[in-house]
C-alpha cells in the first residue's frame, strides 16, 4: 500500500486565492501565477524531503507514460473542435488574454513557463507533498479540479466549465493514482505538461481566429 502523507488543507487554498488577487483585482495573469508558484515554493521549501513522497524525476514507465501523455496531448484539439459548442461567438479568447496582459512577446514567454514550470511546480504540490494513498478521490483532487474554474469562466459557458472540472477531477486523481503505483511523479509531470502545451497552442490558434 502507497504511504499516505498528510495534506495540509489551508495550503490547498493558495490558488484561490492567487487566482481572486491576480486576474480578479489587478487583472493580471502574471501576477496570478506567480503568486501561486510563489506560494507553492514557499510551502514545499518549509516541508523539506520526506522519503514518503513521490520524487519528480522517478517512476517513469514508457507504455504509460506515453499514452497518458499522448490523451492529456488531445486536450487543445479537443478545445478546438468543441469552441464553437462551449464558448459560442461572444467569447474572444485573444481579447480575454490581452485583457491580462497577454499579448505580444509576453503571452509567449507566459506559454512557455507555463508549459515548463507550471507542472513541476503543480506536481509536487499537488501529487507530492498534498499526496494521499486514498484509492477514491481526495481533497487534494476536488481542490485541484476547482480552482480552475474560477480561471475557465472567463472562457467557456458555465456547463462547459463544470464538464471542465469533473474531467480535471478525474486526471487529478488518476495523476495520483499513477504516481502512487509507479513511485514516482515523472509520468504525471510529462503528461501536465504536454496537456499545458496542447492547451496553449490551441489558445494560439482560437486567438489567430
Amino acid at each position: 500500500m502507497a504511504p499516505s502523507i498528510r495534506p495540509n488543507h489551508l495550503a490547498m487554498t493558495l490558488p484561490y486565492a492567487a487566482v481572486l488577487i491576480g486576474l480578479y483585482w489587478l487583472g493580471s495573469a502574471w501576477v496570478a501565477i506567480l503568486l501561486y508558484h510563489a506560494g507553492m515554493g514557499i510551502f514545499l521549501l518549509r516541508c523539506g524531503s520526506s522519503k514518503q513522497r513521490p520524487g519528480l524525476l522517478q517512476g517513469w514507465s514508457a507504455a504509460a507514460g506515453t499514452v497518458l501523455s499522448v490523451t492529456c496531448a488531445g486536450t487543445g484539439p479537443l478545445l478546438i473542435l468543441l469552441w464553437p459548442t462551449a464558448a459560442g461567438e461572444s467569447h474572444n479568447i485573444s481579447a480575454i488574454l490581452a485583457a491580462f496582459g497577454l499579448h505580444g512577446g509576453a503571452w509567449w514567454l507566459f506559454a512557455a513557463y507555463y508549459v515548463i514550470v507550471h507542472p513541476l511546480l503543480e506536481e509536487a504540490f499537488w501529487r507530492g507533498a498534498q499526496f494521499s494513498g486514498h484509492r477514491g478521490v481526495a481533497l487534494g483532487d476536488v481542490a485541484f479540479a476547482g480552482y480552475h474554474a474560477l480561471v475557465l469562466q472567463y472562457f467557456l459557458s458555465p456547463p462547459w466549465v463544470l464538464a471542465s472540472v469533473v474531467s480535471l477531477l478525474f486526471v487529478a486523481w488518476i495523476w495520483r493514482r499513477v504516481g502512487a503505483r509507479y513511485g514516482g511523479l515523472a509520468i504525471p509531470v510529462v503528461s501536465h505538461a504536454a496537456a499545458g502545451l496542447s492547451t496553449m497552442l490551441a489558445a494560439y490558434i482560437l486567438a489567430r481566429g
